[in-house]
């Protein structure tokens, strides 16, 4: 293995960049990085590989403050695959160019299979970050990407899940893992009927639906008369009510009310 200093690589005509699709770089992770390089320096080098292998592996390069970077310019950059959070962390902290240390991957694995083995390894992702990177790696997936949408409107995994799959068993950061790996993995999903429940809810506020209240009371109702009456019947209930609804505060308390409102438009 061989280690090269950001000076090294600089020298060279070749800059530092990111790939475009993968985990968020959390402020929090970097603060935490920051204390950690303030005292002790990068303790571990920071994994990449060429700007022209991860094109060449389906991926979309950018710089690390997000500006997009042309595939044609691919070659004067290397891909950060192991370390964003250690580099953003070094650069908030303006920390020398000789201080910084990188290699590069020598396995022989793709790019995004890359990225996903290093980054699960290295520290435990968030649901939303296992959606992000299955979606990365399977960008044709209409199942990920539709995920996708709801997990960037702040939706969490089991929400997610009991949306498309009506189970918060079904779509799991373990399946999507394995997706990221390049494994084929049946989940059992519904977009007409998560399409349905999410009009529905359209007087609801995203934070609301977060919670997974209304959706468990419209699994629950729609037990025993389908999913397309109780839907229609929750897409009725008036703002003020929604307002009321959203103001209530305890779980059950939130899920027995909302199961009182929706069955009173259904018994009109």
């Amino acid at each position: 293995m061989n280690i090269s200093t950001l000076k090294d690589i600089k020298s060279e005509g070749i800059n530092v960049c990111f790939i475009k699709g993968n985990r968020q770089v959390s402020n929090k992770n970097v603060k935490s990085k920051t204390a950690s390089i303030s005292k002790y320096g990068i303790l571990v080098p920071l994994m990449y590989v060429k700007g022209t292998k991860a094109v060449k592996d389906g991926c979309s390069l950018m710089t690390s403050d997000g500006k997009p970077i042309s595939s044609e310019e691919a070659d004067k950059y290397i891909v950060i695959v192991d370390g964003q959070h250690r580099y953003s962390a070094a650069i908030e902290k303006s920390v020398s160019d000789e201080e910084i240390y990188l290699f590069e991957s020598y396995a022989k694995a793709s790019t995004k299979e890359l990225l996903a083995e290093a980054n699960v390894e290295v520290e435990k992702w968030k649901g939303e970050d296992y959606i992000a990177g299955a979606t990365l790696a399977k960008p044709e997936n209409e199942l990920l990407q539709f995920a996708n949408s709801l997990s960037l409107r702040g939706f969490p995994i089991s929400t997610i899940s009991l949306i498309l799959c009506w189970d918060k068993h079904k779509f799991t950061s373990k399946k999507l893992s394995r997706l990221m790996k390049g494994e084929t993995v049946n989940i059992e999903h519904n977009f007409e009927r998560a399409k349905a429940f999410l009009s529905a809810m359209s007087k609801f506020t995203d934070k609301f639906i977060a919670k997974n209240y209304a959706i468990n009371v419209v699994i629950d109702l729609s037990s025993e008369m389908g999913y397309k009456p109780v839907c229609e019947a929750l897409s009725k209930i008036s703002e003020t009510t929604v307002q009321r609804i959203e103001g209530i505060t305890g779980e059950e308390n939130v899920k027995s009310f909302l199961k009182d409102a929706i069955n009173k438009e259904l018994s009109k």
